[in-house]
């Protein structure tokens, strides 16, 4: 028996001893193989130098809010969260829809601070060495599948459209970004209606990210929603579909969850009121008809 746990201890020692020696990746070589592996270019730096061709650098700035460089001591864990988020998603997929995504550091708009961003063919999440936010990791796990949804609603109008039409009687959408940030996370969402946090409410846009926010990194509590809140069920359904309808790769995807018998059957369209999609930064006011008359 004192052998046998010799042995083990050799074996332990060896073991660290190996992954002290192991090379590890810097952040230039993290981002490089990432851009390599999904298509999609992954930097951080000046957020000046936040563009990609055919757009030049004045397109960098952001029509609204603040942007800071991020500081290089965070850029590890933001990048575990990228590169766990791009792992969901078909070959070609975040691809065919983006060209980069870049790490800033705090991001603001109207006094408050936001998680990331999307602007023409990126997006933009948002790291900070504030002990007190969200981790990096989630920040940019979640903020992947978050703005990158934008993107995938933006190529299917119908979706906004039918999905403005199972918001409440008496909802209107947020009409500034401090209204959609300021919002009382801690508060109990308003599941009976579908949404999944408080900041869903704000608008369709938002409403359709969390969404993706659930589906990739909280299925089984999205599939419990569903499974007790028709809303819920509804909006998974269109939610799926629009997905589905760009790639039949993230069809096959989403067919090896649960999500699939947890959606609402897909029902016809029907005349729908018009929705106003832009590609401008979040939060976006997307869906314009106040319902409160």
């Amino acid at each position: 028996m004192p052998l046998i746990k010799l042995k083990s201890s050799c074996w332990f020692f060896v073991a660290l001893l190996l992954a002290a020696c192991t090379p590890q990746e810097g952040v230039e070589e993290i981002q490089s193989r990432l851009t390599a592996e999904h298509g999609v270019i992954i930097r951080s730096g000046e957020p000046g130098s936040f563009y990609i061709a055919p757009y030049g650098e004045k397109e960098a700035k952001l029509p609204v809010g603040k942007m800071f460089a991020a500081n290089p001591s965070a850029l590890p864990e933001s990048l575990r969260g990228i590169e766990d988020a791009l792992s969901h998603y078909p070959k070609g997929f975040v691809a065919s829809l983006i060209k980069a995504i870049f790490i800033s550091g705090e991001l603001w708009f109207d006094g408050k601070p936001a998680g990331g961003t999307y602007h023409h063919s990126w997006i933009i999440v948002a790291s900070t060495t504030n002990k007190n936010k969200e981790s990096n990791y989630e920040a940019a796990l979640y903020g992947v599948h978050h703005e990158l949804s934008s993107f995938v609603l933006n190529k299917q109008p119908i979706t906004g459209m039918v999905w403005g039409e199972l918001m409440p009687q008496g909802w209107s959408a947020a009409t500034s970004y401090a209204k959609a940030l300021g919002v009382n996370w801690s508060d109990e969402p308003d599941y009976i209606n579908g949404f999944l946090s408080k900041y869903a409410e704000t608008s369709v846009e938002n409403d359709f990210n969390t969404y993706a926010e659930f589906a990739f990194s909280n299925p089984g509590e999205l599939v419990k929603f569903a499974n007790s809140y028709p809303v819920v069920a509804k909006k998974l359904r269109l939610f799926i579909d629009a997905y589905s309808r760009i790639s039949p790769a993230m069809a096959g995807i989403f067919e090896q969850t649960s999500l699939i018998a947890a959606a609402a059957a897909p029902e016809p369209f029907s005349k729908v009121d018009s929705v106003q999609i832009m590609a401008i930064p979040k939060p976006t006011v997307i869906y314009q008809e106040d319902k409160s008359q």
